[in-house]
């Protein structure tokens, strides 16, 4: 993958092969969002976005730029990994701006990766560790919600297999740490790794709280969902972030979404409507404004 990313940053990749690639995942994605589209009244979900009060956009906006505020230390946490790096405040946040439109390049946002030739580390595998580490954290705590809102919410599935399923998600940052551990060349990090993973941990909890928060204002405007509800409904929703083969999510996020928020009496219309309308203030509006600080940027 690091070759990959390196190859694709430095444009020493086929433009040919990028750019057939790039119309793929875009295709699909919006093959899916189409499929979609096609089962739900477009008209009605557009405008349920667009009726959204002014108050409550600017709630979303703020809880937006908080988010991205915790995600920022979280990036900063993952590059003390490194004993030998030495931080810069302006690099930090300039280099997760960049990574912010390079996730919209590669399903899966592995283009975010891009970040690390944006940032002085005392070497290029130490700033992919790091990077590995934010996105492994990233991953537990959206795996580890939706693990508990399945063992809460599907009462006849069976029973072992939701309490196997949690605790392979729950204790992730545990078997990195033993990972680090037990191999020689990776041993440096792991105490680095031991003081940082539990300011981690408990980052991405409020990330993905103030997330389900989010939610929870957007769907109270279209219908009524309580927290638990709503923690449930999109936890197990959030899970197709971690499908990569569209670009940014988009098409599967909203397929999902259709599927669990149905549980809790929400309309297809009503589902889409709210994901689409955090994922521009979430996605969208930020990876504009890291679009311009990357061709501004000189590459360390």
């Amino acid at each position: 993958m690091f070759g990959r990313i390196q190859s694709l940053i430095s444009g020493k990749q086929s433009p040919y092969n990028k750019a057939w690639g790039y119309v793929f995942k875009l295709s699909l994605s919006i093959l899916i969002l189409i499929l979609i589209f096609r089962r739900i009244d477009l008209g009605l979900a557009s405008k349920l976005i667009l009726e959204m009060p002014l108050l409550l956009l600017v709630k979303i906006f703020l809880l937006s730029v908080l988010r991205h505020y915790i995600q920022l230390n979280n990036w900063r946490c993952s590059l003390h990994l490194n004993p030998l790096y030495r931080y810069r405040r302006d690099e930090l946040i300039s280099s997760y701006l960049i990574a912010l439109p390079l996730r919209f390049l590669i399903p899966g946002g592995h283009a975010s990766f891009g970040k690390i030739f944006y940032i002085q580390n005392s070497s290029r595998v130490a700033s992919f560790i790091s990077t590995t580490a934010e996105r492994l954290f990233m991953t537990w705590s959206t795996w580890t919600f939706a693990a508990i809102a399945l063992l809460w919410h599907y009462p006849d599935m069976n029973l072992l297999l939701r309490v196997v399923i949690l605790i392979l998600v729950a204790f992730m940052p545990l078997y990195a740490a033993i990972m680090l551990r037990a191999v020689p060349k990776w041993r440096e990090y792991h105490l680095p790794y031991t003081a940082q993973a539990p300011k981690m941990m408990l980052l991405q909890v409020a990330n993905t709280i103030v997330m389900y928060l989010q939610y929870y204002l957007i769907l109270n405007q279209m219908g009524a969902i309580n927290l638990i509800n709503t923690w449930i409904g999109m936890a197990l929703t959030n899970v197709s972030n971690s499908i990569p083969i569209t670009v940014a999510g988009l098409g599967l996020r909203e397929g999902f979404a259709i599927h669990f928020l149905r549980d809790f009496s929400f309309s297809a219309e009503q589902a889409v409507a709210a994901t689409l309308s955090l994922f521009i203030f979430q996605d969208v509006i930020p990876a504009l404004v890291g679009a311009v600080v990357l061709l501004k940027a000189k590459r360390v």
